[in-house]
């Protein structure tokens, strides 16, 4: 194979060539010290043809000969549990047996070691790793990867998200003997912080360190590009929401709109019977079908931000974490040696990498509001605001000063563009109507419901409720106590117990 060869040339004129492949991938730069392009055919679940190409030193030639060599026979699960230090083991093998194979096929000659060589060899095992994950990714996004010819009972597929939850929810399904594929979506993410820290799920940082606990758990890990998706069904939701005065939840909105039904779609696609995520939640099966509940460890509960999961989808799901407290989970990790035991807690906006949303929704939108006024319950101006996406229902910086008592911010009018503020008890309300209702029981039960409570926010202290009318697609819920800072946009979940019995957005609130 010739080492300059572009992939997109090899076998030019042949029926088979990377000219017709399924998946192209292509990582590194001869700069970097090697370059490595891949191409994939697929028949059924495994390979017709893989080509490997390297440009650069002799370790570039050594990682694309020896991939290619390893590729030979293997279905994508084999390929996909490939790692770098699996690769530079072969081709170390292949140096230390003479490589008479493989300089008698392709009349190539393996250099000799070193420790420099050694540690060229791993960088360029890794950019040969990478360029065919590229390949598997290009694949998925054009539709061309293998479909399973039927699923297996035995077979969960894990969203990876490159943290130490993820992680040990990957490594906890494996320990129960099931046969695991990790996944890892590539989500758009605000181009103008371009720092990966790897706080933010899916960032290239995060898709590298995820792929690397599923190659040392010697389970398969794909990457599929959703960016666009993301952006168009999650990202530009919020800045419209933001527009029209609400405060919106992306992640709720990505979890029953876009991630879990997209990663059911993929396990289907997968051969996978069950999908298995990090969260810190519960499913509890009831003869009506299966519910969310909150997770043992309730300062880490994310049951709140799964609501709007459809019944069907979650009777799909698996959360291994809900039983356990986030202490175990770092321990269970640091035990296992996971390269990410020690990852530090994302942001709640994932998109949004240095937390600004209001940087960010400057950055999106040139229909932003001005400065307008801040009033009273009585309209009486008394201050002026810098737009009101700037404020939220329930804040209190920004409004100035002088006032005998503090102020937070009570209501925002967007056709006026003014930002109404008043007490800490004007703050206070008793009933919320919310719509884009998901139920998990039937109307009539929820409405004869005893014992409910109502969380308006995530980090908020439930109330007591009862559900006092459902119409039009919508439900008016009545607490028992005030709820503070309660903002249209919001999400509001009601509990039975533990369970989860119904949610939806804020309309209004009074």
């Amino acid at each position: 194979m010739s080492d300059s060869a572009d992939i997109h040339d090899l076998g030019a004129g042949n029926p088979e060539s990377p000219l017709r492949a399924h998946g192209n991938g292509r990582a590194g730069e001869t700069g970097c010290g090697a370059a490595i392009e891949v191409a994939l055919r697929f028949a059924g679940q495994d390979f017709i043809e893989a080509w490997v190409s390297g440009a650069g030193p002799d370790e570039a030639l050594e990682a694309a000969q020896t991939l290619e060599k390893l590729l030979k026979g293997s279905n994508w699960q084999q390929a996909a549990s490939i790692s770098p230090e699996h690769l530079a083991a072969e081709i170390q093998n292949l140096e230390s047996s003479g490589n008479s194979g493989l300089e008698q096929e392709t009349g190539w000659r393996l250099p000799g070691a070193g420790t420099r060589h050694r540690a060229r060899q791993l960088v360029a095992a890794g950019f040969a790793v990478e360029a065919l994950h590229r390949a598997f990714e290009d694949a998925l996004r054009r539709d061309t990867f293998p479909v399973a010819d039927q699923t297996d009972e035995n077979t969960v597929l894990v969203a990876m998200s490159g943290g130490v939850d993820s992680s040990v929810a990957c490594l906890m399904e494996k320990e129960r003997g099931r046969q695991v594929i990790g996944l890892t979506m590539r989500l758009w993410s605000d181009p103008a912080c371009q720092e990966d820290t790897g706080s933010s799920c899916c960032s290239p940082l995060s898709i590298r360190d995820a792929r690397a606990v599923c190659h040392q758990l010697g389970i398969p890990h794909l990457t599929v590009d959703l960016a666009g998706e993301f952006e168009e069904m999650v990202v530009e939701p919020f800045v419209q929401a933001y527009l029209s005065g609400q405060t919106p939840n992306p992640c709720t909105a990505c979890n029953g709109n876009f991630r879990f039904p997209e990663l059911v779609a993929l396990a289907d696609r997968l051969g996978a019977a069950r999908v298995a995520s990090g969260h810190y939640a519960c499913i509890t099966c009831t003869p009506a079908g299966a519910r969310i509940a909150r997770g043992a460890d309730a300062g880490k509960d994310q049951s709140y931000m799964l609501w709007a999961i459809s019944p069907p989808a979650l009777e799909r799901l698996e959360f291994p974490l809900g039983e356990i407290n986030k202490d175990e989970t770092r321990t269970r990790a640091r035990q296992a040696a996971l390269p990410t035991h020690a990852r530090p807690e994302s942001q709640d906006i994932c998109f949004i990498p240095d937390g600004d949303h209001r940087r960010f929704l400057r950055s999106r939108s040139v229909a932003l509001p001005g400065p307008g006024r801040i009033v009273g319950a009585d309209g009486v101006t008394i201050g002026r605001h810098t737009g009101f996406t700037d404020y939220t229902v329930g804040q209190r910086r920004g409004l100035g000063g002088g006032a005998t008592e503090p102020l937070f911010v009570i209501a925002t009018r967007t056709a006026e563009n003014e930002i109404v503020a008043g007490t800490h008890e004007e703050l206070a309300v008793s009933s919320v109507v919310i719509r884009n209702v998901n139920m998990f029981v039937p109307a009539d039960e929820l409405v004869a419901a005893e014992g409910l409570s109502l969380q308006a926010r995530y980090r908020s202290e439930p109330v007591a409720a009862r559900v006092q009318k459902i119409a039009e697609g919508q439900l008016t819920i009545k607490t028992q106590s005030p709820l503070f800072g309660v903002a249209p946009g919001q999400s509001a979940v009601l509990y039975c117990a533990d369970e989860v019995l119904a949610a939806g957005i804020i309309v209004s609130a009074n």
